[in-house]
């Protein structure tokens, strides 16, 4: 009863707010991020079984109709499997109202072999299908309708033909549960796919066919299979299949973490200033209790019993409002995630109670076991309790293991968890140093000057230039996040397409079959204002280099091995395209052809790779070594066709082909050439450039969106750090206000030089934010985007006029009693 009676008075310190709230907000960061990570991982274990459509799948990017394995089929022990196909390509559905690039999926009339099409019908009901379209039916993603204006029942034209539309796809078995999917899905039968006219020699398409069966059967498919395929096939089983969804949801969910991260680690800043200031006013009331009889035992289970009080609170508080929060996430992600989630993340509320207690103790029990331990004589006497050196290296090593433990906590990956540690600390130095250049410049403005209120405020601030650096460098954390996501997300696309010529073009025409170049080329001419260029591709797959066979295993960088894993565009012409630059080497010799190749300069960085070397291509089963004999450089931005890997004609002329061009065609003449040229060829595919990129913003915006919603918690806490600064220099500050009012200064004068002091702690930490996330966007933009990006003053400016708000809204109340504390009371107080 006693204990409960000491902390309901402990409990009307500011100090012990401050703590409460600030652990609130750590737990809420991360159950909020949890439990929406808890609920995608629960609806892919929940579809596991239907992730693939089936027991095993084999994937090809070419047409399995001649698969040489399929004899292994014909043999009796797998005559009980069962099978269905499907086929997925890139195509456009014309409208009146726009060119919809969709991912047009042919299937027949066996798929879905496990799990079910989850569908809207006409009169708005959902029905769960075992079957996708029958002939002469489309299905579409919702997206679709209301993209072309178009209600079910209404006709759209695919290829040659023109179908009704007849259901809404909700849920579509080995779609990964629509996780992320660029382009809208338009679904049709396989019995309609040759008419359509839309697949030719060369199409770029993933063929799959989907087996299920005895378990003993099905392996024994695997191990006669798995020797026979192609390179540019794979099995797909439940084990490994669907990686791009895993892959898609680990970056999602670390992306998500890493936001929350910040926030936590931020609000770990603030329990720590504030745990030790608790601490220091506990000291008073423990030394009365000493005096009184109480044993330093009796004291520490009170400070147990609190602490487990402050840890149950909360924890409580702060994962019911990550609860809610991640509702917020849903929404923002809703388009993204496309299913319907189970309930799940309830084990976050004991982890809320086990990431609570671990803050307290990180950074608490040690300044508080020092306060239980201080001779209670020199409390009451009021003598100054310096913190030793001991106290502060096992504050320091206490933190540090906690921070640790935190992001091995709420991220899974140890590696990542300790870079973002790492990074963190780093990124916290940087704008500290930054920051602590910032006041000591303002201070100089005050040599040699009168002594006005703003100098002397200046001149304040650099006294205190430590509390005040750690107070801003927090602030500044979440305010650089935030911008840099503003800045990725809107200023850099918009800067990216400034830097596109006006008659750039804005059409890419592909899958353009041998026999259809000429009357192509023709019709592009004809509508476009410059002489359009058709170039040829082939697909291949770089399987050795110097002759040492590779696989993705032999990188390490990840764009490397992403190379080495798909199949390439390569070309072929005998003249150097006009927006590429040769940097090393020369370009093909016409009068001694040969086996060579040249390759773009960034993929052989990426592989290791120069002049001289020898690379051999999978082409069609077909193997093809040429040396390299020339490095270019390419104008990424300049919307032309672009190939990582060009050949002399006389060495890849004779592989199978097809040809792709890009052009522009200005105002009126773009949506009618579009359409022509998609009825004249139906297998062609129109790539409206206008429409990707909007396509790009849109996922871009929604996921910064969640993310920025997220960052919130990392203002707020930032916000907290600001509070707790201003109590933990209180003294300093109270003594410094009482000096200025007996020299005849008035409260309001001292409340003014308090908000100026907050207003430019504000500003400097915004305008350190502002310029991390302006070194971000030319990061991204040079390295990425490979365009010049210069500074952009709207974003500086807001990011210190943010920050200057955020300082004055959470740091001004804190100085009112400051200001207006009684002179004499002061100065007795403080000593003077």
């Amino acid at each position: 009863m006693q204990s409960i009676q000491y902390w309901v008075r402990q409990s009307r310190r500011a100090s012990f707010r401050i703590l409460f709230v600030a652990l609130v907000l750590a737990v809420a960061a991360i159950s909020s991020v949890g439990v929406f990570s808890a609920r995608i991982e629960a609806a892919v274990v929940r579809d596991a079984s239907q992730m693939l459509g089936g027991d095993l799948v084999i994937e090809s990017k070419r047409n399995v109709e001649t698969a040489p394995w399929l004899s292994v089929l014909d043999k009796p022990e797998y005559a009980g499997l069962m099978q269905a196909q499907s086929v997925v390509f890139p195509s456009v559905v014309p409208s009146e109202r726009v060119d919809l690039l969709v991912s047009l999926k042919a299937v027949n009339d066996t798929y879905p072999l496990r799990g079910q099409m989850t569908v809207r019908n006409a009169q708005g009901q959902d029905e769960k299908l075992a079957s996708g379209p029958a002939k002469g039916e489309l299905w579409v993603d919702q997206g679709v309708l209301g993209s072309l204006d178009i209600e079910l029942g209404d006709n759209i034209q695919v290829g040659e033909i023109t179908r009704p539309v007849t259901r809404v796809i909700l849920v579509e078995p080995d779609r990964g549960g629509g996780f992320v999917n660029f382009a809208p899905r338009v679904m049709m039968n396989t019995a309609d796919l040759d008419e359509s006219k839309l697949l030719g020699l060369g199409s770029r398409a993933t063929w799959r066919i989907y087996f299920t069966g005895d378990k003993p059967a099905v392996d024994g498919l695997i191990t006669e299979l798995t020797p026979l395929l192609s390179p540019v096939e794979e099995i797909e089983t439940l084990e490994n299949g669907r990686p791009e969804v895993s892959g898609t949801l680990e970056r999602a969910n670390d992306f998500l973490a890493m936001a929350a991260l910040i926030g936590t680690m931020v609000a770990c800043v603030g329990i720590a200033l504030v745990a030790h200031l608790f601490a220091k006013e506990q000291a008073r009331e423990l030394a009365v209790l000493k005096s009184l009889g109480y044993t330093p035992r009796h004291l520490l289970r009170m400070w147990a019993v609190g602490m487990g009080m402050l840890t149950l609170g909360a924890g409580v508080l702060g994962v019911a409002l990550g609860w809610l929060a991640h509702w917020g996430l849903l929404a923002l992600l809703a388009e993204l995630v496309g299913v319907d989630l189970p309930l799940a993340g309830l084990h976050y509320l004991p982890m809320g109670m086990l990431l609570s207690a671990l803050l307290l103790l990180g950074f608490a029990a040690v300044p508080t076991w020092y306060a239980l331990r201080a001779p209670a004589v020199a409390v009451i006497r009021q003598q100054t309790l310096k913190s030793n050196r001991g106290q502060l290296v096992l504050s320091v090593l206490f933190g540090v293991f906690t921070a640790i433990a935190v992001c091995l906590l709420i991220v899974k990956n140890i590696t990542l968890a300790l870079l973002l540690f790492a990074g963190f600390v780093g990124t916290s130095l940087v704008f500290a140093l930054l920051f602590w250049g910032l006041l000591k410049s303002l201070a100089a403005l005050g040599q040699g000057r009168s002594r006005g209120s703003n100098i002397a405020v200046f001149q304040s601030m650099s006294r205190r230039s430590g509390t005040l650096v750690l107070q801003g460098v927090s602030l500044a954390l979440g305010l650089a996040a935030l911008l840099m996501l503003a800045v990725v997300q809107g200023d850099l696309i918009d800067r990216w397409q400034e830097a596109v010529p006006d008659n750039a073009p804005n059409r890419f025409v592909f899958n353009i079959q041998p026999d259809q170049v000429d009357g192509v080329q023709q019709t592009l001419n004809t509508a476009s204002q410059n002489p359009v260029n058709l170039y040829p591709m082939v697909r291949g797959r770089l399987s050795a280099i110097n002759g040492q066979t590779i696989t993705a295993d032999t990188f390490q960088d990840e764009r490397a091995r992403n190379t080495v894993e798909r199949e390439l565009n390569l070309s072929f012409t005998d003249t150097l395209p006009t927006h590429n630059t040769v940097t090393e080497g020369d370009w093909f010799s016409l009068t001694a052809p040969k086996a060579e190749v040249s390759v773009e300069d960034g993929v052989a960085q990426r592989l290791g790779i120069g002049l001289g070397d020898q690379l051999t291509f999978d082409i069609a089963g077909t193997p093809l070594t040429a040396e390299i004999t020339s490095i270019r450089e390419l104008r990424w931005d300049s919307m032309e066709v672009n190939f990582f890997m060009i050949f002399p004609t006389q060495v890849l002329s004779s592989y199978p082909q097809t040809w792709i061009t890009s052009v522009s065609l200005q105002g009126d003449k773009a949506t009618p050439v579009s359409r022509e040229l998609v009825r004249q060829y139906p297998n062609l595919t129109v790539l409206d450039t206008e429409l990707v990129i909007t396509q790009l913003r849109k996922i871009l915006g929604q996921v910064g969106q969640a993310v920025q919603f997220v960052f919130m918690f990392t203002v707020m806490a930032g916000g907290l750090v600001v509070v707790a600064c201003v109590m933990t220099g209180a003294r300093a500050r109270t003594r410094e206000a009482a000096i200025y009012r007996a020299m005849g200064a008035s409260t309001s004068q001292l409340l003014r030089a308090a908000w100026l002091e907050l207003s430019v702690l504000g500003a400097l930490a915004g305008l350190v934010a502002a310029i991390a996330a302006q070194g971000l966007g030319w990061g991204v933009a040079h390295f990425v985007f490979e365009f010049e990006y210069m500074l952009s003053p709207p974003h500086i400016v807001a990011g210190v006029l943010a920050g200057a708000a955020v300082s004055v809204l959470f740091g001004a109340w804190s100085v009112n009693s400051v200001c207006r504390a009684p002179v004499l009371q002061t100065l007795r107080q403080v000593g003077v």
